[in-house]
């Protein structure tokens, strides 16, 4: 198993010459889920190689590659909280609000939500925000009327709520957003968990992975997700990566649109590779892209070698059954429940510990050899995530 974490500070990842995180030690790392942003279609390539190095090499630096996911090898170890709330059992009648954004994740990260603020002793609300301001910004509005004690948004670009979300913090209310690639200040978020650095550190990761197995013969379509702000972050590092250690290859991004997701987006795929017969190598910055892909590209006689971050439970069953290659894992539960744990020590009156404010989600590499649990129920570094939360917040 090849697994990753992601931390800060001594001990921690440190930054790299190129900007971005590496491990200093094992710790936990992830994410989860980000803002709205729209990347222009102009910033496809055309197929050209990524870059030539200053010094004009060709090769593929596959020992450089391969020493950069090394130390995504290994179980996680340090779970990313394990200081109990400040006041234990958590005070009961509290009211958690999670805006869910659009994409099939997203229903994902609600269904954890749910578990989670259940656990904690609240009462959860799930809204729909859809992915239009004018969505986005009705579904706050109602929000608001609620007066909740606690809201969590991902995914959506917290700018398209429009002052909402300032008006829920100027009334109490804490308002937690995860992986939102900008500074949250000026929306009244009070505490944004994961980030810029993650979005470029799981860039970096995808790059490596792709040299590391295929060497300076990669040719490789990056499928970008351009409604999620973390897109155009982990394609700017996947790019600088592959630039930097495989200057000879051929990269080339092409965006999807979240509204064909499980419909068409299969097709535009199978047709964009056979437009282009020389691509060996499909990655996805968001893998819930690929949902119902192998048996378009079964159909097509296609057999790329493909990766991509976040595989949901359809993709994990689909590399267990050698479907798909491989995917860079979020631990969807422990970052979502970690999430709500940061909003519990808000609502307390304290605020988010080291784990929360370092970013600590595991991220695991999983190849079909990897695939020994129960795909249906997505992967998870710490099984007993629920009895280690549940401990924190009401003390047994």
């Amino acid at each position: 198993m090849l697994v990753h974490s992601y931390k800060s500070g001594r001990g921690r990842l440190a930054r790299s010459a190129h900007g971005i995180s590496k491990r200093g030690a094992r710790g936990i790392a992830a994410v989860i889920l980000s803002a709205v942003v729209v990347v222009s279609a102009a910033a496809c390539s055309s197929g050209t190689p990524a870059s030539a190095s200053s010094s004009g090499a060709s090769a593929a630096n596959v020992d450089a590659a391969k020493a950069a996911i090394a130390p995504f090898s290994g179980a996680p170890t340090t779970f990313p909280v394990t200081d109990p709330l400040p006041t234990v059992p958590f005070p009961s009648g509290k009211t958690f609000v999670f805006l869910q954004c659009s994409t099939p994740v997203c229903a994902q990260v609600a269904k954890a939500f749910t578990a989670a603020v259940t656990a904690l002793g609240a009462t959860p609300t799930i809204v729909s925000a859809g992915a239009t301001a004018q969505t986005a910004q009705a579904a706050a509005s109602s929000v608001i009327a609620l007066k909740p004690d606690a809201v969590i948004i991902s995914g959506n670009d917290p700018a398209l709520y429009g002052g909402a979300l300032q008006t829920l913090s100027a009334a109490g209310t804490k308002v937690v957003s995860i992986q939102v690639n900008k500074d949250v200040s000026q929306y009244g978020i009070t505490f944004n968990y994961l980030g810029t650095d993650l979005s470029a550190q799981n860039g970096k990761v995808l790059a490596d992975w792709v040299i590391a197995n295929k060497g300076a013969d990669a040719n490789v379509v990056l499928y970008t997700l351009p409604v999620l702000d973390l897109s155009a972050h982990v394609q700017q590092a996947f790019t600088d990566e592959m630039t930097a250690n495989c200057p000879s290859c051929t990269v080339r991004s092409v965006p999807i649109d979240v509204a064909t997701i499980g419909t068409t987006a299969p097709r535009t795929i199978v047709t964009d590779l056979q437009a282009n017969p020389d691509t060996n190598t499909a990655v996805f910055v968001s893998y819930q892209t690929a949902t119902g892909l192998p048996a378009a590209l079964t159909a097509a006689g296609l057999s790329p070698t493909t990766v991509g971050f976040a595989p949901t439970a359809g993709n994990l069953q689909d590399i267990k059954d050698g479907k798909l290659t491989a995917g860079l894992a979020i631990d969807f539960p422990v970052s979502i429940w970690t999430a709500v744990d940061a909003a519990a020590r808000l609502v307390e009156g304290g605020q988010p510990v080291a784990g929360e404010t370092s970013g600590e989600v595991p991220e695991q590499i999983l190849e079909q050899k990897d695939i020994t649990f129960d795909p249906t129920q997505g992967w998870s570094g710490y099984p007993d995530y629920a009895s280690k939360f549940t401990t924190l917040w009401q003390g047994k």
